[in-house]
């Protein structure tokens, strides 16, 4: 079983279109995750919708927040449920319930994948998560747009510098021996999560550089291929949103401070 995570900020059709393929065909005693959401304060109609579909979907818990920032609402999250893997995820990205037994079956057959992120596709069939390979003061994103409506490209598995933080998936107990570890409780004491406390960005590539540097694998498996709606869930930066550029530079400055504490390479 996996613990599913999603954040949602103003994004109720993306998160219905989540939902709907998440239930699509679903049979009750073959489900293989609980459902943790939680909503950033959204202005939208995504509070109305909830409710008025309590019954639709099989939701664990509704976590309803200040805009708290991404990585505050998963570090949250997180801790409402107790499966060994924990499935961090935007509300842009679509999946089945197949897809996630696909991802609980690597894991149980693979003891050294302990953190893992699938192949992503957008409405196109062009790739927008193939692996990040290459250096920590290199990566390189493989296949980035390279169009695949048939699906076939890059479906091997790779060992690399981090995945993709919209569908990040990483065991519990990895999960909480860097979130106790004394050097990062240093630095953010009492943090409840391993992903960095940024505004918006560099979460998850935190938190794979953090892993490797403590001797874990991060993996990227193209066995399994989900959809992705790249930056639906947020703005892109550097693309006249000085809203988001400020956050991105903020956050990059955060992580390169943690990297340089703990002594992890860097750009």
């Amino acid at each position: 079983m996996i613990d599913l995570c999603v954040v949602n900020y103003n994004t109720r059709p993306l998160l219905e279109r989540l939902l709907d393929t998440l239930h699509a065909g679903l049979d009750e005693d073959n489900k293989f995750w609980n459902l943790y959401v939680a909503d950033n304060d959204s202005s939208d109609d995504t509070l109305d919708w909830l409710k008025g579909n309590d019954d639709r979907y099989l939701i664990d818990r509704i976590d309803l927040n200040k805009n708290i920032g991404y990585s505050a609402a998963i570090n949250k999250l997180t801790t409402r449920g107790s499966n060994s893997v924990i499935g961090i995820l935007n509300a842009d990205v679509w999946f089945t319930n197949e897809d996630i037994r696909k991802i609980c079956q690597i894991f149980n057959q693979e003891p050294d994948v302990h953190i893992l992120g699938p192949k992503q596709r957008d409405e196109y069939g062009n790739i927008k998560h193939a692996g990040i390979v290459g250096t920590n003061t290199a990566p390189r994103h493989r296949g980035w747009n390279e169009n695949d409506p048939e699906d076939i490209l890059y479906r091997d598995r790779v060992n690399c510098v981090t995945v993709s933080g919209s569908a990040y998936f990483i065991r519990r107990n990895v999960w909480n021996a860097m979130t106790n570890n004394g050097k990062y409780q240093e630095m953010f004491p009492g943090i409840m999560g391993a992903f960095l406390p940024t505004p918006h960005y560099y979460e998850e590539t935190w938190c794979s550089y953090f892993a490797r540097h403590l001797g874990y694998n991060v993996v990227y498996d193209g066995s399994v291929s989900i959809g992705h709606s790249w930056h639906a869930s947020s703005p892109k930066p550097g693309e006249g949103y000085s809203h988001a550029d400020a956050q991105f530079k903020v956050s990059q400055s955060i992580f390169r401070r943690a990297c340089d504490h703990i002594g992890i390479e860097r750009d």
